[in-house]
């Protein structure tokens, strides 16, 4: 594309506020689309600078895609429709990941979102597993339905001051709100109060068992009912899907702050006659009105109901080192984008000493971050980040792939080591996780029996599919590792449902083992059921000689920890493949 037109239509995107901006209103035109096409997914994306946004989606998880890997891009450059019946028939189309991995995308269609200017900023898309044929009525249809969510755009975009649904001024009312106060209300105290309520899960709840006209129904007596309890004391805003904001109008702000938790919030909301008890989350900013309020004071209070949401709490004050968390949070998954790609992140391998023949026959891979600005960042802050996102599936395929390829290299020099990867529980519920497993063994010679699988205790409670794909894995001839046993669910009873090999006490039990009683009978009895299951049993921190006896006195199979070796590089851990076993006296 032509770089003025692109910067023309970037420039174009960026001034319709709908990149960062809240689009649920659009998501029912997404489930009309597909249901009117029947389909499975439908979707509304924007192309940006360097990535595909999906602003409203049916049937599709993530919501942002690499620009190169979009489909929309090409529907974008052409400024025309765009009809794929057989992505693995396009040259285009047939390598790229949204087609040969997990998603399987056989079918797309995109009609392009243009302004009045011509610019074509995204796209109304439908896509599905298999082959598809649309006829010139259904292709006529999908551009009408893109010139109109087009149309709805340039509406809100320039009228959009009220929320359709409840009625009551929205976010694009409440900044202007606050950059008026900037001029007016310059140095004075306000609050700005956001407050959830449903919260997210109630609210898909709601709308899914008793119908959206309930839901609907129910948002607009919840704004009635905030709106009556706060008695003119502050203006009310409907900011989100299931989000409120409170902007207290003068006054005593501390006064106004002990009011807004006095609020009976949790009393049944009527709808249709139906009485709904909610869960409500709030959080609190007490501010001065200064330069850049419009921008900071929403950021703030939206740190602060964040907050209200992970420690589960009726109302959280805005915290300064909190939003500072938050903020690197969200630096560290914009960044991880990067670090995927092979910027950053690195494998260390900690060693496992056989207990039974005294040498190391393997290790566990860990993974390290090196930031570029940020320094070495714990791995216990960035994998829970990257758990609860669609990056932990390419972050996994690569701790996988770069296993494996360490792995070959080994094997060839004459060390046949098992390494063991860990998986999250969502790579558990990915489809055909099982299948890619096994290709990328095939596509670097390891046989199977030299790779073990390590899940969380307890993860195979969290979903139906994640025994299942255990399983699969197991019948590949690969190893199961139930990681950290002892410490979460130890539910003996599931033990004789899983495909697991490998049971590994965690180091919380080994930490105080030689002085603790205690623990000693626990760790020893855990060891006694685990090998009388047919499990082999490894040991997470060993770091003194003394529990290294103990644990092997008692039948453990292997053991890793300090005493044994840190984790360690590639070439060091070949270096001490090469040097064989030597536990320190």
């Amino acid at each position: 594309m032509d770089a003025a037109v692109e910067s023309g239509r970037l420039a174009a995107l960026h001034r319709l506020e709908v990149v960062n901006g809240n689009t649920e209103d659009l998501d029912t035109v997404t489930r009309l689309v597909a249901s009117h096409f029947d389909v499975p997914t439908s979707y509304i994306s924007l192309i940006d600078s360097d990535r595909q946004w999906l602003k409203s989606r049916f049937g599709v998880e993530y919501e942002i895609v690499e620009r190169d890997a979009s489909f929309c891009t090409h529907t974008v450059a052409a400024a025309n429709l765009l009809v794929i019946e057989d992505t693995t028939l396009d040259s285009r189309f047939c390598d790229n990941p949204l087609v040969t991995g997990p998603a399987q995308i056989r079918f797309y269609a995109g009609a392009p979102l243009i302004t009045p200017e011509g610019y074509a900023i995204g796209a109304l898309c439908l896509m599905d597993r298999q082959p598809r044929r649309l006829d010139a009525a259904q292709r006529a249809h999908l551009q009408e339905l893109a010139a109109f969510v087009m149309s709805h755009i340039l509406l809100r975009r320039t009228v959009g001051r009220v929320d359709p649904v409840s009625g009551m001024p929205n976010k694009y009312q409440l900044a202007e709100d606050l950059a008026a106060l900037q001029k007016a209300a310059a140095g004075q105290r306000r609050v700005l109060a956001y407050v959830d309520m449903p919260d997210t899960s109630s609210a898909f709840e709601i709308a899914t068992v008793l119908g959206v006209a309930v839901y609907d129904k129910l948002v607009r007596n919840v704004s009635q009912k905030i709106k009556d309890m706060v008695d003119g004391a502050a203006d009310v805003y409907h900011i989100g899907d299931t989000r409120f904001g409170l902007l207290s109008r003068h006054g005593d702000t501390a006064a106004f702050c002990a009011q807004l938790r006095g609020l009976d919030l949790l009393a049944p909301v009527e709808s249709m006659n139906v009485p709904i008890n909610l869960l409500s989350f709030g959080g609190i900013l007490d501010f001065e009105v200064g330069p850049g309020v419009a921008v900071d004071a929403p950021r703030k209070a939206l740190s602060a109901v964040h907050q209200a949401l992970m420690g589960q709490q009726r109302w959280s004050v805005y915290s300064e080192r909190d939003d500072v968390s938050h903020q690197r949070s969200f630096r560290l998954l914009n960044d991880m984008h990067q670090a995927v790609k092979g910027e950053g992140f690195r494998l260390m391998y900690q060693p496992k000493l056989d207990l039974h023949s005294g040498e190391y026959k393997g290790a566990e891979a860990l993974l390290r971050w090196d930031h570029a600005e940020l320094g070495a960042v714990p791995p216990m802050e960035f994998i829970p980040l990257v758990e609860k996102t669609a990056l932990i599936t390419p972050l996994t395929d690569w701790v996988m792939r770069n296993t494996l390829a360490e792995m070959r290299g080994w094997h060839a020099r004459g060390y046949p080591v098992k390494i063991a990867i860990n998986f999250s529980a969502r790579n558990f519920e990915e489809p055909r996780i099982a299948q890619r497993l096994h290709a990328a063994c095939v596509e670097f010679g390891i046989e199977p029996r030299y790779v073990e699988i390590e899940a969380t205790e307890g993860v195979w409670m969290e979903s139906p599919s994640a025994l299942r794909t255990m399983h699969e894995i197991r019948e590949l001839g690969m190893g199961i590792a139930l990681d950290d046993f002892g410490t979460g669910y130890s539910n003996f009873s599931y033990l004789q449902q899983l495909p697991a090999t490998v049971v590994k006490l965690d180091q919380s039990l080994i930490r105080n083992l030689c002085s603790n009683p205690r623990d000693q009978r626990i760790v020893r009895a855990l060891i006694t059921l685990a090998k009388g299951l047919d499990y082999r049993v490894v040991v997470e921190g060993v770091e003194t000689r003394e529990t290294l006896e103990m644990i092997t006195e008692w039948g453990a199979d292997e053991a890793q920890g300090y005493l044994l070796d840190k984790p360690l590089t590639p070439l060091d851990f070949e270096r001490r493949l090469m040097a064989g076993a030597a536990v320190p006296a």
